[in-house]
């Protein structure tokens, strides 16, 4: 009986005892580590951005962005209505520049997700997409397909193989972004999925990099405001782009004509 009760003890104070928003790992030699990502990421959300700043996650956080950042959401745990889910779920699941004029007519100022391939956290947001699509497609079906999002095997993949939609969701670039730089310049890999990345990682035009936690574990994105000079941002970043390969040019030297003197 006394083993039962320290084995129910020590069950509970390592399963159960940890809240959603701390977690905590095992080192090799049993010490434990704190993974403390998501009260970061809220504290930033809270210190850095104006109290009107509207996030938009998906629902499984509304509460604790409320709570914890104390900023307004999209959605939240308390949502009813389906079609606000459904957006949600469409954002990610669709294009940066099919996601971009839903973003600002909700006037959402941020985008938040959950990424657990750095760190082998498997109750990520990547995890939890096909969800979204599926909840997206009940509301557009001619504009959400689920089959778009695997490959033509009908598998579930991050890596090469992955489907060209899938690789241009929101979901797949806001996660993935700038992920392969942690690999000085080896293989990227995915520690949930187990997959290895493509080489060339995904940019982005309509959404720019805010904050990511320590362990890469909460990522947040900035919305842009419209181009002051009304272009697409793509355009704009292309432009841009351009511009800095003509300042870095090296300049040609101009070559020295000697003529010579008759004599």
């Amino acid at each position: 009986m006394l083993v039962f009760v320290l084995h129910c003890t020590w069950v509970t104070s390592n399963a159960y005892s940890s809240p959603s928003v701390v977690l905590a790992s095992r080192g090799p030699d049993g010490s434990q580590n704190i993974i403390d990502d998501f009260r970061e990421a809220y504290y930033w959300l809270r210190m850095n951005t104006p109290e009107t700043s509207v996030v938009a996650s998906w629902w499984d956080y509304g509460y604790q962005i409320a709570g914890m950042a104390d900023r307004p959401t999209l959605v939240d745990n308390n949502t009813w209505n389906n079609t606000h889910i459904a957006t949600v779920g469409k954002i990610m699941a669709s294009p940066e520049d099919k996601a971009y004029p839903i973003l600002r007519q909700h006037d959402v100022d941020y985008v938040l997700v959950i990424f657990g391939g750095l760190l082998g956290y498997s109750g990520d947001d990547i995890n939890k997409f096909l969800w979204m699509v599926r909840i997206a497609q009940g509301i557009w079906p001619d504009e959400i397909k689920e089959a778009n999002y695997f490959t033509p095997r009908g598998e579930y993949k991050v890596d090469d193989s992955a489907s060209a939609v899938m690789k241009e969701s929101v979901m797949y670039k806001t996660s993935y972004y700038r992920f392969s730089e942690l690999f000085g310049g080896g293989q990227a890999t995915d520690r949930v999925r187990q997959q290895h990345l493509p080489k060339q990682g995904p940019t982005l035009d309509y959404l720019e990099e805010a904050f990511t936690s320590e362990n890469w574990i909460v990522r947040i994105y900035k919305v842009k405001r419209d181009d002051p000079l009304g272009r697409d941002h793509k355009i704009a970043n292309a432009f841009a782009a351009g511009k800095k390969r003509k300042r870095a040019r090296p300049t040609s030297r101009r070559k020295t004509l000697v003529v010579e003197a008759e004599n």
